[in-house]
């Protein structure tokens, strides 16, 4: 019985994560909705604030049920860390990125993320990432890979300072998911998490003051308004629960192989809605992808995350 509850479990957590990856994929459709009236930052600062509204909205229900979660001061300083990060720093130099770079070089760039979160999970302590795991994560990487047309990569000194600013989204992105790890059980995902908005909304509305005070607001387009406020709702706000739930639950490097199917995704969402070409070269991607989640997903039932315990002495037991 234990067993199969186990097994409904982590099959709920793979449908939650799939749910994620889908959402991210459609952002790249959200944000070519967006972009027909916003500039990227105004876009990046209207994502963040409607998914503010909705994490909020949804942490106030989620109180009024199951009561607020006691923060203590280091729990204060944790959200305004990741509010900073993954509500300000992250989507801010992620739109400036995309100015100034290919979507090939970002797109390479950024699939090196679950190899980067494996890597600072491993020095502080937090995961023992098996060689099944690094098999999987390479196979996605290698699927990333095929994805992105070769000829369209060119690391030069025309993409250098787009290529600096993906590094640091990257970088970014990697730290964020980490972090979370570091929340305690007894604060939960969805209110640290709406909390933390708060902080990130404030930062990026004071660093997108110029873009903002520029944008023609009566210009913009109804599908502009509707690509910001899903790629806030359902690409931010619901996914970063999702995705901040399941890394205290099977650890940071197991939860960040998903991010190699967000490519997958935006290929098949691309073909299927704007009708963008599928090549010859997408399908042993995929196998590859997919591939690196299976083994990534096998090495989970055979290895588990460090114990709370064995943290590193100074981090926050959960």
């Amino acid at each position: 019985m234990k067993t199969k509850v186990a097994k409904l479990a982590l099959a709920k957590q793979d449908a939650l994560m799939l749910l994620v990856a889908i959402f991210w994929g459609l952002t790249f459709l959200f944000t070519k909705l967006g972009l027909k009236s916003f500039d990227p930052v105004t876009f990046a600062t209207l994502r963040t604030i409607s998914a503010a509204i909705a994490l909020n909205i949804l942490g106030v229900l989620h109180i009024r049920t199951k009561g607020a979660c006691r923060f203590r001061i280091q729990d204060h300083i944790l959200a305004l860390f990741l509010g900073l990060l993954g509500m300000a720093f992250f989507p801010w130099t992620f739109s400036l990125a995309m100015q100034a770079t290919s979507s090939a070089n970002g797109g390479l760039i950024f699939g090196t993320t679950p190899v980067v979160v494996g890597l600072i999970s491993i020095i502080l302590g937090m995961d023992r990432s098996s060689p099944g795991n690094w098999v999987g994560v390479m196979l996605s990487f290698i699927g990333i890979l095929l994805i992105i047309n070769p000829k369209e990569i060119s690391f030069s000194s025309n993409t250098f300072t787009g290529d600096l600013l993906m590094t640091g989204a990257m970088f970014t992105w990697a730290v964020y998911t980490v972090a979370n790890r570091l929340a305690p059980t007894r604060i939960s995902p969805l209110q640290l998490t709406a909390y933390a908005s708060l902080w990130g909304t404030s930062a990026i509305i004071a660093i997108s003051l110029p873009e903002l005070s520029q944008q023609s607001w009566g210009k913009v387009l109804p599908v502009s308004w509707l690509g910001a406020i899903l790629s806030g709702v359902l690409a931010t706000a619901l996914s970063y629960v999702l995705w901040n739930k399941n890394v205290k639950q099977v650890g940071p490097t197991k939860t960040a192989v998903y991010l190699n199917l967000v490519p997958l995704v935006a290929i098949i969402s691309g073909y299927l809605i704007l009708g963008e070409a599928l090549y010859w070269y997408h399908l042993p991607a995929g196998l590859a992808i997919l591939s690196g989640v299976l083994f990534t997903k096998l090495d989970q039932h055979y290895h588990k995350p460090t114990s709370p315990g064995k943290l590193p002495t100074g981090q926050i037991k959960h």
